[in-house]
């Protein structure tokens, strides 16, 4: 008898510290493409973000998805739950996600021109003399989208792009005078206009604040919070191990803290 208890002991001891194993799942990842937080997927260079993502979750037991798709489309399925999570959010891009308490980065949101262009951001004030490009749901901080709200149907003021490479698309309406200004994280902008070469023909024109960056995860999955708790807590541990120094490295940049 006393045998038998030990060995169902030992049953249950090894299925719980094995919980990991036993219920490893896809945890699947998703946004437009925002590199270098989140690139090309299925690369050597998918995104830092996504790198770190993928060595947290894995030695957890599970497997991350991670695919492009439009923002608009990656808020909207990871809210109604066919998605785990977004990567690259605000929380004002989906304040009813799941957000963990550590971040996975902090953006520096900045304005940018044509070069040769002399308009300088210097508060939402001087937006009001230009026509600035935007992308569809995208979130740039609780001021200026209390701004753009209140003009997104003048289309003299605000241009507004959707799609996989609406970057790509701000950057060349730029170029052609389609529009004044765009407004992104300074990191993206410059490693998108370096890709498509046309970074010597585009300049900044001033910040305007930072945002932290976060993989939120979606309101309508019960396992949500375990997802987010565990990605916080791995976080922590990148960091002392100085695993996400040799990540962030890989992409040329430093840690945010």
């Amino acid at each position: 008898m006393r045998n038998l208890l030990f060995i169902s002991t030992m049953i249950i001891t090894t299925l719980i510290y094995s919980h990991s194993f036993i219920f490893a799942e896809t945890i699947t990842i998703v946004a437009d493409r925002w590199c270098p937080y989140n690139c090309k997927p299925d690369s050597d260079r998918p995104g830092y973000g996504i790198e770190a993502a993928k060595i947290i979750f894995e030695r957890a037991g599970h497997t991350v998805d991670y695919s492009v798709v439009p923002w608009a489309r990656a808020l909207k399925h990871t809210s109604d739950g066919k998605y785990n999570a977004v990567i690259g959010a605000f929380i004002e891009d989906a304040p009813d996600f799941i957000f963990p308490e550590n971040e996975i980065g902090v953006s520096q949101i900045s304005f940018f021109v044509k070069k040769g262009n002399p308009w300088k951001y210097t508060g939402i004030e001087s937006l009001e003399s230009i026509k600035a490009g935007i992308i569809l749901d995208y979130s740039y901080g609780e001021n200026l989208d209390k701004y753009f709200s209140s003009v997104k149907q003048n289309q003299s003021k605000v241009d507004i792009t959707a799609g996989d490479n609406a970057l790509i698309s701000n950057i060349k309406k730029l170029d052609a005078g389609r529009i004044d200004a765009a407004i992104e994280d300074t990191n993206v902008f410059y490693h998108t206009a370096k890709q498509i070469n046309m970074l010597d023909k585009v300049s900044i024109a001033g910040n305007s604040h930072k945002e932290k960056l976060y993989i939120a995860f979606s309101p309508a999955l019960s396992n949500s919070k375990q997802y987010a708790d565990l990605l916080s807590e791995g976080i922590n541990q990148l960091r002392d191990s100085g695993e996400l120094k040799t990540i962030l490295d890989k992409y040329g940049l430093i840690d945010w803290k």
